[in-house]
């Protein structure tokens, strides 16, 4: 989709939409809240995304916009990510414990013969 190809955009459009659920809040690059449109183009027809509040506004205004642009569905995509990532960690410093407590736990039985 072009991003200068003002038909391809709804005009009919929410701010914020949803903080929870499939369709969270999102910031554009202008620091605003970005918009909940819908795709007009006939490779995407129907498909939600978010997209600045700014972006081409009227012809004759100076604010352009910054060209933020996030499909609605990239949402969950993000946060599975993120879930991913933290769950990595968490298993990487529970094996790591893993490894200390068998280390002390060797000590203590070798401690435990020589007595």
């Amino acid at each position: 989709m072009s991003t200068n190809d003002c038909s391809s955009w709804s005009r009919g459009s929410c701010r914020g939409a949803s903080s929870r659920g499939m369709l969270g809040t999102q910031i554009c690059y202008c620091g605003e809240l970005a918009v909940l449109r819908v795709a007009k183009t006939a490779k995407n027809q129907g498909k939600p995304f978010w997209g600045c509040p700014n972006y081409k506004r009227s012809r004759n205004e100076e604010v352009r916009g910054c060209n933020f642009f996030k499909w609605a569905s990239e949402d969950n995509v993000d946060e599975r990510d993120t879930t991913i990532g933290w769950q990595r960690r968490k298993i990487m410093n529970l094996e790591k414990s893993l490894l200390v407590c068998q280390r002390r736990e060797k000590v203590l039985i070798w401690m435990l013969c020589l007595m």
